[in-house]
């Protein structure tokens, strides 16, 4: 067979050599001897890459994650709507992080790409959106772009799925220039405004309260923050990994405030959360460990 799209070929190839460097740059999960998937029951390849705990629980193959989510997308949890299998795990209901995420995006992007009439389009356009966000988070730009372009291409400039990859867009923006990201995420403040998505404000919000905070604007980024937790509480439920990202955003905003104190009782509590929700291993956790432990050095370092 000949693929006579030779843009969508090209798309193609350069999505999978991104995924092939953000894995190469990913450690692999230890596994227990023993452990097996919680699946087909079988042991061998299985990884693991949430916020389960203990020797056997969560372990699976990438495979059967990815039939279960071929034949239901979608789970509902109680109080928090709908989670999709892709990208969160059925057992802990916490976004996959590391290797795990890179692996069922990647299975996500080709399933999508492939799929004819069994996939919604939007279903298609949202799966990849998050891949290209995914790739986006690991600097791969020019591959981001590429499925960027091919997901929205067609829809109207306020439908939720462009803004959600102009949003993305201006994230890679403002890790090396904040100011050009505030600018990209004042322009589009309207269009957020009239957008009927919930993830879209909930997103918006946080990105706005970083870097306002980066820009070392805290009394700009308060409202910011303050909002970005109310959304996500009611979108993601007061525990998931996002809104604990939001909580830990507005400690460090409050602590640019001046409010030192309390912006570190407001990180310790966050920890406290991370530590007993998604474990002491998990990447938010020792991001925030780290953040309190400079924190400690200081203060220890300060004359008494």
């Amino acid at each position: 067979l000949y693929c006579t799209d030779v843009p969508a070929l090209k798309r193609h190839v350069s999505v999978e050599m991104a995924f092939e460097r953000v894995l190469a740059k990913q450690p692999k999960t230890e596994v227990p001897e023993g452990a097996q998937c919680y699946i087909c029951l079988d042991g061998g390849d299985v990884t693991r890459g949430c916020a389960c705990r203990g020797p056997s629980a969560g372990f699976a193959h990438v495979d059967c994650l990815a039939e279960m989510a071929k034949r239901e997308a979608w789970f509902t949890v109680g109080g928090r709507g709908e989670l999709n299998r892709w990208t969160s795990c059925a057992t802990c209901h916490q976004l996959f992080t590391g290797a795990l995420q890179t692996e069922m995006a990647r299975r996500c992007w080709r399933h999508s790409r492939d799929a004819q009439d069994c996939v919604r389009d939007d279903d298609k356009r949202r799966a990849i959106g998050a891949v290209a966000a995914l790739l986006r988070h690991n600097d791969e730009n020019d591959a981001a772009d590429r499925l960027s372009e091919a997901a929205v291409r067609g829809l109207a400039s306020d439908h939720h799925q462009v803004l959600k990859s102009e949003i993305e867009r201006a994230a890679s923006v403002v890790r090396t220039n904040p100011d050009a990201g505030l600018e990209i995420l004042t322009r589009l403040r309207p269009r957020v405004a009239r957008c009927t998505a919930a993830s879209v404000p909930v997103e918006y919000a946080s990105l706005m309260a970083v870097v306002l905070g980066a820009l070392n604007r805290p009394r700009e980024a308060l409202p910011a923050a303050l909002e970005s937790v109310e959304l996500a509480t009611a979108y993601h439920g007061p525990e998931s990994a996002t809104t604990l990202r939001a909580m830990d955003t507005l400690a460090r905003v409050v602590a640019q405030l001046g409010r030192v104190d309390e912006g570190i009782a407001r990180l310790k509590r966050v920890h406290d959360t991370q530590t007993r929700v998604l474990g002491a291993d998990h990447r938010d956790t020792r991001q925030t460990k780290r953040v309190l432990d400079e924190e400690a050095a200081l203060e220890r370092a300060r004359p008494s």
